[in-house]
């Protein structure tokens, strides 16, 4: 990994509000931890944990506006809650600004809010580790459980968390991301389109 992008952006994530920074160092701490659980790159795992966040402080019509520039199509999801927007725009910023251009870091950096369909094992770790952020325990009442899921099951533990948050959602008569329904749909039908087990 080329030691001067670590540094400018680790340069960046120092001038982001505080509350943001203490969720990034939460959420690498989360990441590195599940990266030696599955055996996975430690150093790919760190950084995109690192640059997650990097434009989450941005005002939404400001991630709309970056959006459309950077050629990132912009749902009316999107346009109602551009805070969903965040996790692409970031990826793209870090792509264009710091030269990265390892898709095993752009991917988890740019689907770690709402996933998709058939994320990959690095995705899977970064969307869970900015999920298990221990100040967000008291917004996930299944926080426990998605966090012993992960230890034990990658995608068994995001089934947990999608199904707890939709079924919040649903009852509060908000919008579900495509990307979230996607990320559920593609693995009930990868365990057989029953959720037995989790």
């Amino acid at each position: 990994m080329d030691i001067d992008i670590v540094g400018r952006i680790a340069q960046d994530v120092a001038r982001l509000p505080p509350g943001v920074q203490r969720h990034i160092e939460a959420v690498q701490h989360q990441s590195l931890a599940l990266a030696r659980r599955w055996r996975f790159d430690e150093t790919a795992a760190a950084l995109a944990a690192q640059a997650h966040d990097i434009c989450r402080a941005l005002p939404g019509p400001d991630l709309i506006a970056q959006a459309r520039s950077l050629g990132i199509p912009v749902t009316p999801i999107e346009e109602a809650f551009p805070v969903f927007l965040h996790g692409p725009v970031g990826a793209e910023t870090v792509r264009r600004r710091y030269g990265l251009r390892d898709q095993a870091i752009l991917d988890p950096i740019r689907y770690h809010t709402m996933g998709r369909a058939a994320m990959s094992p690095p995705e899977q770790v970064l969307f869970l580790a900015d999920k298990l952020d221990p100040q967000k325990r008291a917004r996930y009442p299944y926080f426990d459980e998605v966090l012993r899921l992960a230890y034990e099951d990658l995608d068994a533990a995001i089934l947990c968390f999608l199904t707890g948050q939709m079924q919040a959602f649903l009852a509060a008569a908000s919008l579900v991301h495509p990307g979230m329904l996607a990320a559920y749909n593609n693995l009930l039908l990868q365990r057989g389109g029953s959720l037995g087990g989790t």
